[in-house]
């Protein structure tokens, strides 16, 4: 008698913990990792979204994260570029510099030192197969005569980096040299843009610092490549 009374005490819970263990190790197993962020979808190597124990990147070089606002990241030499979209048809991403935003076109500025000729095998494993368009920022102490050639930047905010110091600030498009500028402005940074816009070269002289500030949010078409000089 005092057994059976143990048994009606104690078996219940015993038993719904093994229920609970059961329910918890199904869901465990039927859990899988998500491999997809913002707009990309379904990760697959030779990349790999950072936690994903189905599969390794090819190398690190290939590893992908997922911001706090949900949107993908590829960390390349330093440098930091959201991850646009990915063809493993064409085997290419497209990516553009965290710099870049729409939101605030003032704030809008490259952050990365890396131009299309830093893409090659021996570097990194990516190459850019289509000659991107150049865009270079310039920071000038006193305003240029208006030219078609020169788009300007002042009114949306005082300087191309931000610091408040009271140069003009332009982007010019296309290929240049430190002889095309005058001798007032500095060179700030040189961006790089696959927008098939600025490819074509429609409207190169009609473009306002927002119409270009949304090209350059396109971003630039780069190749990966798994043989060759890089992979010996």
């Amino acid at each position: 008698m005092i057994i059976r009374s143990f048994a009606r005490v104690v078996t219940p819970p015993f038993l719904l913990l093994l229920l609970l263990l059961a329910v918890t190790c199904q869901e465990n197993q039927n859990q899988e990792f998500i491999n997809s962020c913002g707009d990309i979808h379904n990760i697959t190597f030779p990349f790999q979204l950072k936690g994903d124990p189905s599969h390794d990147a090819y190398d690190h070089n290939f590893i992908l994260s997922c911001d706090e606002n949900n949107r993908t990241v590829l960390n390349l030499l330093s440098e930091k570029y959201y991850v646009q979209s990915i063809s493993y048809t064409n085997f290419s991403i497209r990516l553009v510099d965290v710099g870049f935003q729409t939101s605030d076109i003032c704030s809008s500025f490259p952050l990365s030192s890396l131009i299309p000729a830093d893409f090659i095998d021996v570097v990194v494993p990516y190459y850019v197969n289509i000659d991107p368009v150049t865009v270079t920022f310039l920071s000038c102490e006193n305003p240029l005569i208006q030219s078609p050639a020169y788009i300007n930047r002042t009114g949306y905010c005082t300087t191309g980096d931000g610091s408040g110091n009271g140069y003009y600030s332009y982007v010019v498009v296309g290929e240049v040299t430190l002889w095309d500028f005058p001798d007032s402005c500095l060179m700030d940074k040189v961006a790089s843009s696959s927008s098939p816009r600025l490819i074509s070269g429609q409207g190169f002289l009609n473009l306002s610092w927002l119409d270009l500030n949304r090209e350059l949010a396109y971003g630039f078409e780069a190749s990966w490549n798994l043989v060759g000089k890089y992979s010996e």
